[in-house]
């Protein structure tokens, strides 16, 4: 699993970088601590097993999954069953498509993310945002904060989290400042 992640407990950032050196930072820190973990560009949370040492906690990450076991049955390629409702027309369609229904939806659905509009890909990160800043919503100003970033309030956005964590703080202000980036681009167009 590539990509930065953060790993925040007891409201302070205590460590930023891949995976394992979530893992190896927080487990140097020492105690039976269990941040909580985000992916950075997504700002998804990835929940960890923390029980074990460094190693084996590494060992038990998504996808570190021992190389060449092979069993038997379709391989696991990260892919999710779910139950799709469609209309007979839209069943129909889907039937004549090269490759069947499910690779024609995956298809659909990675044209419709490649092809978002700015508005709506603010929506999208200023949601990401607001879910990474819940795990501070007990915080003084968290309601201010939110309703400033869905405003696009850098100033107001900064005001109310000003006396929170330094480190939480330029966190959030960095992702802030990539949702006013596609704000810019919105107005130029």
């Amino acid at each position: 699993m590539a990509g930065e992640y953060v790993a925040i407990h007891d409201k302070a950032l205590i460590a930023r970088g891949d995976l394992e050196t979530i893992v190896r930072q927080t487990k140097a820190i020492g105690g039976d601590i269990e941040p909580v973990v985000f992916e950075l560009e997504t700002c998804k949370r990835v929940d960890l097993d923390w029980h074990g040492d460094a190693q084996s906690v590494i060992d038990n990450l998504p996808g570190a999954g021992a190389p060449g076991s092979n069993k038997r049955g379709r391989p696991k390629l990260g892919v999710i069953p779910r139950e799709v409702t469609l209309l007979p027309r839209h069943w129909d369609w889907l039937a004549t498509q090269r490759g069947g229904a499910s690779v024609t939806l995956r298809r659909l659905v990675d044209s419709a993310m490649k092809s978002a509009s700015t508005e709506e890909r603010i929506s999208m990160q200023q949601n990401q945002l607001y879910g990474l800043m819940s795990v501070l919503a007990d915080e003084p100003g968290f309601e201010e904060a939110a309703r400033a970033l869905y405003r696009n309030s850098k100033r107001g956005f900064e005001s109310a989290i000003g006396t929170w964590p330094e480190d939480i703080q330029q966190l959030l202000v960095e992702k802030f400042d990539a949702i006013g980036a596609l704000h810019r681009e919105k107005n130029d167009d």
